[in-house]
């Protein structure tokens, strides 16, 4: 299989365009299915997330029908978690000059300059939305009506400032247009799930350097610091000294334990983490979303070439992004670091469902790929110059935040 970016181009061409070598044309999607066991081997207890239930913090389980068996799993990274991870991939590469790429940034001054690929809603976050532009709020802007009236068939205002948006979706929900609100579904989507998982126990305790008993009283300090055993130098509640702790604590208020000292008694702890027979990523790239994808220009004229080299860009970018969630490593969370049990292959999936094409994602030139169809795309009008649209956070944004800090420290100190 030719697995140079020409070799690739031409099949991921005929996939966009529909002509070509005829077993990519019309071409579903791009795909990668790859095993992974936790990085201490098999049998190794992995955490999934916790979500909140009925009854307190749950992992999502269910039966996946797997090779025609039902087979209990358990979500180890959800779709979401997945895009945000992706995200993160994207940002680094862009803020190290890898990847020239239109973004949007905010400057939230003492919180930090933050791109739109760090918000929830992306380019149509309500921190986005409500930064400035050269003193004008951006949701006022023409940019940004030009954006949040896009679809598929039209979508060159996105392609222009926020091209991710168009592959892990974006909706401008609080656009109230009689033509439409931009309401892109993700045509990039990943997850991880533990196949044949069995749930595990865990014992939660700590032992202390120090024997401390928690028969002692410990008291808030009125003199620095956080404890004090004298009661003459503890801050007072009424005419009493006021015990160390939580509010609501009554009966542990005071006891070296809730200061963080001595010993805590081992116990069985809720959600034990699983054993699974693997993990499955799973992670799919419609193209049919792609081949929706139109860019006309400003005087909606259309140009059919033009819109090849658009999906082209799309479809480039998407594999981009794959080879980088994979590059970056998938340690979802603590106890929860996974290594493929192969090599990851992306896999161009036909019409019929069965893989026409296959290359190797982790040695894939998806730079290389990348590159050339951005210089295509530059050859139709469609530039990716990485010039970013830079806003700064609004006095009323800011003013939240600090007061949104003070509100936090003060809950903290209570």
């Amino acid at each position: 299989m030719d697995s140079t970016p020409e070799g690739i181009q031409e099949l991921l061409t005929a996939a966009l365009r529909g002509e070509g070598p005829a077993e990519a044309r019309g071409a579903s999607a791009l795909r990668v299915r790859c095993r992974l066991q936790p990085a201490a081997g098999p049998g190794a207890k992995v955490m999934p997330p916790t979500y909140a239930g009925r009854s307190g913090p749950e992992y999502v389980t269910e039966e996946r029908m797997i090779e025609g068996e039902a087979v209990p799993c358990v979500s180890l990274d959800s779709v979401a978690s997945q895009a945000n991870r992706i995200e993160d991939a994207l940002a680094e590469a862009v803020r190290s000059g890898e990847i020239a790429l239109p973004i949007i940034h905010v400057d939230q001054g003492d919180f930090g300059v933050h791109s739109a690929l760090e918000f929830s809603h992306r380019c149509f976050d309500a921190w986005v939305e409500d930064a400035l532009l050269e003193g004008q709020r951006f949701g006022d802007t023409d940019i940004w009506h030009e954006m949040a009236g896009t679809n598929r068939q039209s979508v060159t205002p996105l392609m222009n400032r926020f091209p991710t948006g168009i592959l892990l979706g974006c909706w401008a929900s609080r656009v109230r247009n009689p033509q439409g609100a931009t309401r892109l579904a993700r045509a990039l989507a990943s997850e991880v799930v533990a196949v044949g998982a069995v749930a595990g126990e865990r014992a939660a305790g700590k032992i202390d350097r120090h024997s401390v008993s928690n028969a002692i009283r410990l008291y808030e300090s009125a003199e620095g610091g956080r404890i004090t055993l004298r009661e003459g130098r503890a801050t007072r509640e009424g005419d009493k000294p006021k015990l160390f702790g939580r509010e609501g604590r009554r009966g542990d208020r005071g006891r070296p334990s809730e200061a963080g000292y001595g010993n805590v008694t081992p116990s069985f702890a809720e959600h034990g983490g699983v054993t699974m027979r693997y993990a499955l990523l799973l992670t799919t790239l419609s193209l049919p979303a792609l081949r929706e994808c139109r860019f006309p220009e400003r005087d909606r004229s259309q140009d059919p070439e033009r819109d090849v080299a658009g999906r082209l860009m799309l479809a480039a970018l998407g594999v981009r992004m794959l080879s980088l969630l994979i590059e970056s490593g998938l340690d979802l969370r603590s106890g929860c670091l996974l290594v493929p049990e192969e090599e990851p292959q992306v896999e161009l999936i036909g019409r019929l469902g069965r893989a026409v094409a296959s290359w190797p994602l982790i040695d894939l030139p998806s730079q290389d790929l990348l590159d050339s169809a951005v210089r295509g795309g530059r050859d139709h009008g469609l530039e990716w110059d990485g010039e970013d649209l830079s806003l700064e956070a609004s006095g009323d944004q800011l003013d939240l935040l600090r007061q949104s800090l003070n509100q936090v420290e003060a809950t903290e100190g209570e």
